[in-house]
C-alpha cells in the first residue's frame, strides 16, 4: 500500500502548502484549493487504512508506520470537525504540515523493523481496536488545544503589547479560540477517560492484570489528571485565561510523553 500512501502524501502536501499560503496571502481561493486536496487526502488514507487492515490481518494501530498514518488521519478527522463547526481556517496551517510530516516518516518507515510477536497476540482482541481508535482520537484533541493554547497566547501577547500584527488579524478570536480549547478539552479528556477504562479491561481479559505500571500507564495517568484539573481549572475561571493556556501547552507535553514514552523506555505497551 506504499504507493496509496505516496498519493495521500502528495495531497496532504498540496493541502499544507495551500493553507499556509491562504494564511499568509488571506487568499480564499487558495484556502479551497486547500480544501478539496484535503478531502481527496482524506478519502485516499481511509483507503489505505482499510487496505492494511485486510491486507495485514489485524487493526493497522501495531507497527510505528501504521501508527503515524493512524495519528495523521485522526488530525486531519478532527480538523475536518474543526472547519465545519469553527470554520477555524487557521489551524490547517499548524496541523496540515504535522500531518504530512507523520504521513512522509510512515511512508519511509519499514515495518518490518518491529517485533511480530506481540502484533499475533492482539489481533484479535476486540477491545485493542475500541482502546487505540479511542486514544489516538484523544490526542489529536489534546492537539487542537496544545495549538489553540499557543493562539491565545500569541493573541493575548499583542494586546497587551497593543502591537496587532499580521498575525493577531488571521488569527480566530479569543471567544473562537477559547471555545476551540474548551470544546477540545471536554472530548480529549472524555475519550482518554474511556480509552484507558477500555485498555485496562483488555488488559485484564489478556493477563489478568488491571494495572502494569508501565511508562505509558504513568504517563497516561499524569496526563489524565492534568486535564482534570485543566477543565477544573476553566470552569472556575469562567473557562478562560493565560495559565489556562499554559496548562494546555504543558498537557501536551505530557501527551508527548505518553505516545513515545513505551517506545523510550520499554515496557508492556510495546505497540501504538
Amino acid at each position: 500500500m506504499r504507493s496509496l500512501l505516496l498519493a495521500v502524501l502528495a495531497a496532504y502536501v498540496v493541502a499544507a502548502i495551500h493553507a499556509v499560503l491562504a494564511f499568509i496571502n488571506k487568499r480564499r481561493a487558495l484556502q479551497r484549493v486547500s480544501e478539496v486536496a484535503l478531502a481527496a487526502g482524506f478519502l485516499l488514507h481511509t483507503a489505505a487504512l482499510a487496505a492494511d487492515w485486510i491486507i495485514a490481518g489485524h487493526y493497522p494501530l501495531f507497527y510505528l508506520r501504521e501508527t503515524l498514518s493512524f495519528l495523521a488521519w485522526t488530525l486531519v478527522a478532527s480538523y475536518s470537525l474543526l472547519l465545519y463547526r469553527y470554520r477555524a481556517r487557521p489551524l490547517g496551517t499548524f496541523i496540515l504540515p504535522l500531518v504530512s510530516l507523520l504521513v512522509f516518516i510512515a511512508t519511509v518507515t519499514r515495518s518490518a523493523t518491529e517485533s511480530a510477536t506481540n502484533a499475533v497476540s492482539v489481533r484479535d482482541a476486540w477491545l485493542f481496536p475500541v482502546h487505540t481508535t479511542l486514544l489516538f482520537f484523544a490526542y489529536a484533541a489534546f492537539f487542537v488545544v496544545f495549538i489553540a493554547s499557543i493562539m491565545y497566547l500569541l493573541q493575548e501577547r499583542e494586546l497587551k503589547l497593543k502591537t496587532f500584527g499580521a498575525i493577531f488579524h488571521r488569527l480566530p478570536s479569543l471567544t473562537t479560540v477559547n471555545e476551540i480549547a474548551t470544546s477540545s478539552t471536554a472530548i480529549g479528556l472524555t475519550l482518554l477517560t474511556v480509552g484507558i477504562a477500555t485498555g485496562m479491561l483488555w488488559a485484564s481479559s489478556r493477563d489478568g492484570r488491571l494495572w502494569h505500571n508501565d511508562p505509558k500507564e504513568i504517563f497516561a495517568a499524569l496526563t489524565w489528571l492534568l486535564y482534570v484539573s485543566l477543565i477544573a481549572y476553566r470552569s472556575s475561571a469562567s473557562w478562560r485565561g493565560r495559565r489556562a493556556a499554559w496548562i494546555g501547552v504543558a498537557g501536551f507535553a505530557l501527551v508527548l510523553c505518553t505516545f513515545f514514552g513505551a517506545r523510550m523506555m520499554g515496557g508492556y505497551h510495546v505497540f501504538g
